[in-house]
């Protein structure tokens, strides 16, 4: 290979040279932009997540709004995750909300409807820093945390009682079963008839000498006064008590053998027979064919036509 004329070499050097010293320039200029710091009075990015402000560990709330479907639920676990280690002690020692019920009400707010999160994570975190920075009392803080699931969760029911129930009755046990139900729940409540459903409350141990009643209680004592769970009702009778949710109220029904009920407020409904002395209670046995009591439960029929028959 022939080399090249000198003027040419002379050219091709000169734009090496100047290639070279482009790039060594534009190394430190990169660099001072990469290093470039922030304007004087420019903000910080708002924390998110664990974040230690003092001596507390409070989570800064995301962007939900900005996110995909999919990032928002795994920010929403995160979230939830820190929340349920915050809220029973293990992320501050003694911090902790103190009770089953308040606990219960806070989880299933959060779990049971996990949007709320989204708005409210920017709330608990401004309370929580209040809380590091001196400006909140610790107790203050608590009680606010100990209380929010009971004020996310008042009108909300996730087991209204619209599906049918069936149990037999223990006569010689007090109240049973504890079924859930909605305000404005309607429902039909059906129990064992004279033919199958006799009973006896002071067994005498000869069938001859028994007196045997129904769930509509015994008729010779409407009112079963201190014998009875309910005074003002018939002694023996299959009652259903009602439960008010908040444990405000309690409200006693006698069934008979048929009843229409609508749950005036979310609640609990029970049953049991109309007596305190379950030990001598006795189903009727005549012939090796023992009586029972069951509790059929059925949602009132609709215009659909679900529901009782």
């Amino acid at each position: 290979m022939k080399a090249l004329p000198h003027p040419l070499r002379v050219a091709l050097l000169i734009s090496l040279v100047v290639l070279l010293a482009l790039a060594l320039l534009a190394g430190p200029a990169m660099a001072k932009k990469k290093k470039k710091k922030k304007k004087k009075g420019q903000e910080e990015p708002p924390p998110v997540g664990e974040v230690v402000i003092g001596k507390w560990t409070c989570y800064g709330p995301p962007d939900f709004a900005a996110m995909s479907d999919g990032k928002r639920r795994t920010a929403r676990g995160e979230a939830l995750d820190y929340l349920q280690r915050f809220v029973t002690g293990k992320v501050m020692e003694g911090f902790a909300i103190d009770g089953d019920e308040d606990l219960t009400y806070f989880e299933t707010a959060f779990l049971g409807r996990p949007s709320l999160i989204d708005t409210w994570l920017a709330e608990n975190f401004a309370r929580c820093q209040a809380v590091a920075k001196g400006k909140t009392k610790p107790s203050e803080y608590l009680a606010y945390l100990s209380g929010i699931g009971r004020e996310f969760e008042r009108g909300q029911c996730y087991k209204p009682l619209d599906y049918e129930y069936h149990n037999y009755l223990d006569i010689q046990s007090g109240w049973q079963f504890r079924i859930h139900v909605c305000a404005g729940d309607k429902i039909l409540i059906e129990t064992t008839g004279e033919d199958n459903g006799k009973f006896t409350i002071e067994d005498t141990g000869k069938v001859k000498n028994n007196k045997y009643i129904t769930s509509v209680g015994d008729p010779d004592i409407p009112e079963a006064g201190d014998k009875g769970l309910a005074g003002d009702m018939p002694h023996g009778a299959v009652l259903l008590r009602y439960e008010a949710e908040d444990g405000s109220y309690t409200r006693y029904h006698a069934i008979g053998y048929s009843m229409p009920f609508e749950a005036p407020e979310h609640g609990f409904i029970s049953f049991a027979i109309n007596d305190t002395t379950y030990f001598n209670n006795a189903f009727h046995d005549g012939r090796g064919g023992i009586d029972f009591m069951a509790i059929d439960v059925y949602p009132a029929v609709t215009e659909e036509g679900a529901g009782a028959p």
